[in-house]
């Protein structure tokens, strides 16, 4: 049990559709802002002119015709490596999102099912450590509560059965407990019915 390895996420992966949309989004604002910087470079160096050498030829030329092709060259350079990065620190930090989300949808539709059983085990890093354990404490309040119904209700049909077995060694019973023995069987019933659609510890 000492030597168990931590758990680990090797899916990274893992609600694709949120993945990527965000990933799209944080590539449209990362091309947004390379355009806004070489609009703004051009808007304020309209109008100036640049002198400059272009190999060993003295050169005169409006600024944004001067610095534009270095511009868009170096905003297409760095839009491409912070893509990469971004990308890359996305995917490996989302997973700890999306993991987590993945894990809550499991573990809610177990619970709605009826098994209080289920406990969610994230990572010390993912998101969401306090949500589990404030769900993971509620569910087992539920699971000890939902035990004792339905440890009651299995008391409960052992004593019926004991009036029942009594009643028929004595044919002088009155008939009006008879029947209401046969009414608390029914709500028994009910009751069984009700505590066993939830599977306990």
């Amino acid at each position: 049990m000492g030597n168990r390895l931590p758990f680990r996420r090797r899916n990274y992966f893992i609600k694709k559709k949120f993945q990527v949309n965000f990933t799209v989004k944080f590539l449209i604002i990362i091309l947004i802002e390379a355009f806004l910087a070489a609009g703004l470079f051009l808007y304020m160096s309209k109008g100036t002119l640049t002198t400059g050498y272009l190999g060993s030829e003295l050169r005169i030329a409006r600024t944004y015709d001067f610095f534009l092709p270095m511009l868009l060259l170096s905003n297409l350079i760095i839009v491409g490596i912070s893509a990469v990065i971004g990308i890359a620190v996305f995917i490996f930090l989302s997973h700890r999102i999306a993991g987590p989300l993945y894990r809550f949808e499991n573990i809610l539709d177990a619970i709605k099912k009826g098994d209080l059983t289920q406990r969610f085990k994230l990572r010390e890093n993912d998101q969401f450590v306090e949500l589990a354990n404030s769900i993971n404490e509620h569910t087992d309040t539920l699971d000890k509560n939902m035990g004792h119904l339905k440890a009651g209700v299995m008391e409960f049909s052992q004593l019926t059965s004991k009036m029942q077995t009594a009643m028929a060694s004595d044919p002088s019973a009155n008939k009006e407990l008879e029947r209401l023995l046969q009414e608390m069987s029914k709500k028994l019933q009910e009751l069984e019915g009700a505590a066993n659609y939830f599977k306990t510890s």
